[in-house]
């Protein structure tokens, strides 16, 4: 039963009911806040007592009978702690953001050669937090080691940058820098990675070096200028549900790698990356850049959106297990034919799953690149596995990107383990001189055709 707040109440039976009611009314009009906003705090009597909100500025006054007198504000004391860190932010300064930490510990580039490292091991000695960054770009001298429990936090990657210098990786997950444990719960939102140009030699963007780096998360994060893969993952590390929401590619050569984002190890559950913009160069290479290579582990892309010198979108083998929701392919670049040509948009080898839920090919530009199928399954040689259990969606294309045909059956498939293909018999070409196995199975006739 809810208490009365010294509220009367009427005796039962009671004629003079109206007295207690009338005094819980006035004491009511003070007990009760008035909210509204601050250029209509004269239109309410000032009982002493009284208490006044305004909704728009947060001033709070309080009536002494005659009238409203402002005590303060409910974010003075978190206005001025905000205004004091955002000084320091558009001084160009990095805020470390943790239990006891002030403005006072804001870390000034210009005094040390890693002032990322040291703003993230500010809020980690002190059991976690974040480091706040400035609307600027932030030289740092080295590698940047992640910590459990900690994050960057920018102004958004168009404003906020982090540049690299030649040869060294950008954000590195290594157990052994963090106390030889693995990394967890690290986030970064806001902030683009810079390398030192797409024609210097670079290390990796976000590389996974040691330990099965787990529950971290990526917001909004840019990469630039990477003579190299801008996201790899080392063989033997398995990262595991970590989440990326939106990575964007500008000006790096992945040409001479396996791709621009690696998956080396045999082993890792799922990743998640939501879209993935890439626009990669060629200025270095000479060579197209894959977006995807996967070896092992369970990697999940929503959405991917190519073009530039994008070559192959992704080629699955061995224990690779990914899926791609939706894929844009819009190549760009003016190479000649025999270079460009990726041969297949989508490689799959080995036995494990893939899926593919639409393909949208468009030709901008008139000289851009072709493939000669969007489809490959082949087989995998190193563990001896036909590329069984693929789902193919529908390709949506622009004729001219496409020299053979949509499918390419380079391998056999086990049909007990079949593949199937949202499409026509018509799309689909067996280069394989082995027995036909009708391990694929076409689902798009189906049905009956009527118009």
């Amino acid at each position: 039963m809810t208490q009365n707040h010294n509220y009367d109440t009427p005796a039962q039976g009671a004629t003079n009911w109206d007295l207690p009611l009338n005094s819980n009314f006035e004491q009511l009009d003070t007990d009760v806040e008035i909210r509204d906003s601050k250029s209509n705090v004269g239109t309410y009597q000032p009982k002493a007592g009284a208490k006044f909100l305004a909704t728009d500025t947060g001033d709070v006054y309080l009536g002494d009978g005659s009238a409203w007198n402002r005590l303060g504000g409910i974010a003075d004391t978190a206005g001025t702690v905000s205004a004091s860190i955002q000084r320091e932010l558009l001084r160009g300064n990095v805020v470390p953001m943790a239990p006891g930490t002030s403005a006072a510990d804001a870390i000034d580039p210009a005094t040390t050669n890693t002032p990322i490292q040291d703003g993230i091991d500010a809020v980690a000695k002190k059991g976690g937090g974040y480091a706040l960054l400035p609307p600027t770009t932030i030289p740092e001298s080295g590698p940047v080691h992640a910590r459990t429990d900690t994050g960057l936090v920018g102004f958004g990657p168009d404003t906020t940058k982090i540049s690299f210098p030649a040869n060294s990786d950008g954000l590195v997950f290594d157990a052994s820098q963090n106390g030889g444990q693995a990394v967890s719960r690290f986030s970064i939102d806001g902030v683009a990675l810079n390398g030192p140009g797409p024609t210097t030699s670079s290390g990796v963007a976000v590389h996974f070096t040691d330990g099965d780096t787990s529950q971290c998360t990526f917001g909004h994060v840019i990469f630039w200028g990477w003579k190299n893969s801008v996201y790899r993952v080392d063989s033997g590390v398995g990262p595991f549900e970590n989440r990326h929401e939106l990575l964007t590619v500008y000006g790096c050569d992945a040409g001479d790698e396996n791709a621009l984002f690696e998956f080396n190890s045999w082993y890792g559950p799922a990743q998640w990356f939501g879209t993935v913009v890439a626009y990669p160069e060629s200025s270095s290479s000479g060579k197209t850049s894959t977006l995807i290579y996967s070896k092992g582990g369970t990697q999940l892309f929503d959405v991917v959106t190519t073009g530039g010198t994008i070559g192959t979108l992704l080629h699955q083998l061995w224990d690779g297990n990914v899926r791609v929701g939706t894929a844009h392919w819009e190549p760009e670049n003016s190479l000649a034919a025999s270079a460009a040509n990726p041969g297949a948009l989508f490689r799959f080898e080995g036995g494990l799953e893939g899926e593919v839920g639409r393909v949208k090919l468009v030709n901008v530009s008139g000289t851009a690149s072709t493939v000669d199928y969007v489809y490959e399954l082949a087989y995998d040689s190193y563990m001896g596995r036909p590329a069984n259990q693929k789902r193919l969606g529908p390709v949506f294309r622009h004729r001219d990107l496409v020299n053979q045909n949509v499918v390419d059956v380079a391998s056999p498939i086990d049909r007990s383990l079949p593949s199937f293909y949202d499409g026509a018999t018509a799309d689909v070409d067996v280069t394989h001189s082995s027995g036909k196995t009708g391990g694929l199975r076409v689902l798009g006739e189906a049905g009956v055709g009527m118009g």
